[in-house]
């Protein structure tokens, strides 16, 4: 369900939350300035990366952090489309299927070079691809975000989607190591 994710300046502190209603959280907190906020489908997963990407500037027991200016420039240019995270878990598997494709890629080249044989060079790169969904599978994440900070829901869907395409490009592999 889509949401507002939200950076509000307290004092010298700073508070990055999620909300359905912005107007009614704003004047439940009554911070100092609203410094940006976006409207995501998925507000809980934004959050989440960027607590971690954070996570040694946050106020122990509390929602707070402190950032430096440099830090704090960052944080707001997440807020806009052009952000260098994710800002949904399906961005999470795309990213994932991106990286499989490059250890695909690499590991043809690689096994190629080595004169395995085209087939059996293919095979193994498939092999050597399904590597990032498996940990994708695992973890729940790869590397953007805690799980814990994220519901249950959308960890499993995301693993979900990874079991499948780990399991295609497993399962391709076994049936050319089997032609060969």
């Amino acid at each position: 369900m889509s949401g507002h994710v939200y950076l509000i300046r307290v004092g010298e502190l700073y508070r990055i939350g999620t909300t359905d209603n912005l107007e009614k959280k704003l004047k439940k907190l009554n911070p100092d300035e609203l410094l940006s906020s976006i409207i995501t489908k998925e507000p809980e997963t934004l959050k989440a990366r960027l607590l971690r990407k954070y996570k040694y500037q946050r106020i122990p027991e509390t929602g707070y952090l402190k950032l430096t200016k440099r830090q704090l420039s960052e944080c707001k240019k997440q807020f806009e489309i052009k952000g260098t995270l994710p800002h949904t878990l399906d961005a999470e598997v795309s990213i994932t299927l991106f990286v499989s494709f490059l250890f695909f890629v690499l590991a043809l080249l690689g096994l190629n070079y080595l004169n395995l044989g085209f087939l059996k060079s293919f095979s193994f790169s498939f092999l050597i691809a399904s590597i990032p969904m498996i940990v994708l599978l695992i973890t729940g994440s790869f590397g953007g975000y805690f799980a814990e900070d994220i519901s249950m829901f959308g960890l499993i869907t995301s693993r979900v989607k990874a079991f499948f395409i780990a399991l295609a490009m497993l399962s391709i592999s076994y049936l050319i190591i089997q032609i060969t």
